[in-house]
């Protein structure tokens, strides 16, 4: 399920790890994890009304007999799972009692909702440079670090923060960026910047050097692509590669990933440190060009979509992302399994449009 990873130690034994999809998968089941954690003998059951007990047993049998005489193929296990998911729910009062036209008929894979969004409590921390270089020659990475990083979070790979600058009067200039890495132990935070027309980023990024001070905040929330598929396409240009990179090094041994990115020049391709089973194509065009679609839609054009399910990721100029999230779509790929994000707007500095899937 992609939950956790399982790799040798060194002496003979496994460590397991838990992984991005598990944390997130961890958060949104809290309530359930706190009560398994608390939970002491006995269960309750002696003290449960006569009815529940009887109802507990036929579902336990009704599983028992179902799971050792059938094969359930994928959709059949997601059926179940949903149903057991939404009767928990509703006795832990979590959502409204469906009515049992709805309850009978489940919602199909095609249709079930496969981003969950998790809320956090936004707050500022203040950063110091521990490391600025040139990744490649249109992109800087800075290190940051801070104790106040302790407690980061971050669940999703395309997660945005603020980034505070200042500004013309009291009220400082904000621009969104993706954690291209974070360790919590370290206290450390890297962010990559695409070197593009003069911003209050890019200046500072340019002009940055260790010691140096940078505010953030967030995130506000984490937007996590459920671990069911069987494929990821991900397409961007420079500014969607942190995104692009942090998801393909975050997915588990042997996935298949294949990236489509729009860069200035073959020195700005970067290689990324994944176990997944990647494909990586490149697409070189003048970063003048990078609101025409043109160059990304002939590649895409080009690219065979596997078999199984597939979520396709699209983040670019807002008017590049949309042609490429129609082309799929006549395609026939499903558009519940594609996010495509407006990550910048040509004309417009500091505008960005996030929901154009």
């Amino acid at each position: 399920m992609g939950y956790i990873t399982v790799e040798p130690d060194g002496s003979g034994r496994k460590r397991s790890s838990i992984t991005a999809e598990g944390q997130a998968f961890l958060t949104a089941n809290q309530r359930a994890a706190q009560d398994l954690m608390i939970r002491t003998p006995p269960s309750g059951r002696e003290n449960a009304p006569s009815q529940i007990i009887a109802a507990m047993d036929k579902l336990k049998s009704a599983l028992k007999t179902r799971l050792s005489t059938s094969t359930l193929d994928a959709s059949g296990i997601d059926s179940i799972a949903r149903d057991i998911a939404m009767v928990a729910d509703q006795i832990l009062g979590d959502i409204p009692a469906s009515s049992p036209a709805q309850s009978s008929s489940p919602a199909p894979f095609d249709s079930a909702p496969v981003i969950t969004r998790h809320k956090f409590e936004t707050r500022r921390r203040a950063l110091t440079v521990q490391s600025v270089d040139y990744l490649t020659p249109h992109m800087i990475r800075a290190v940051l670090h801070s104790p106040e990083l302790s407690d980061f979070t971050s669940l999703g790979a395309d997660d945005h923060i603020k980034l505070f600058f200042p500004g013309d009067g009291e009220k400082p200039q904000m621009r969104d960026y993706t954690p291209r890495a974070y360790d919590t132990d370290a206290c450390k935070l890297t962010l990559d910047f695409a070197v593009h027309e003069a911003g209050p980023a890019t200046a500072w990024a340019t002009q940055a050097k260790v010691g140096d001070t940078l505010n953030i905040g967030g995130p506000r929330g984490s937007s996590v692509i459920a671990p069911v598929f069987d494929w990821y396409l991900l397409i961007g240009d420079e500014t969607a590669l942190p995104a692009i990179g942090r998801k393909a090094e975050e997915l588990g041994q042997g996935v298949q990933v294949i990236t489509l990115v729009a860069v200035p020049d073959a020195a700005d391709e970067q290689t990324f440190d994944t176990k997944a089973a990647g494909t990586h194509h490149w697409v070189h065009r003048p970063v003048t060009q990078a609101a025409d679609p043109a160059s990304l839609l002939a590649a895409a054009q080009g690219i065979t979509l596997p078999e199984g399910k597939g979520f396709i990721w699209i983040a670019a100029e807002a008017g590049v992302a949309r042609a490429l999230r129609d082309h799929f779509e006549e395609r026939g790929h499903p558009k519940v399994w594609t996010k495509a994000s407006g990550y910048w707007v040509k004309g417009s500095a500091a505008t960005s449009d996030k929901s154009l899937s």
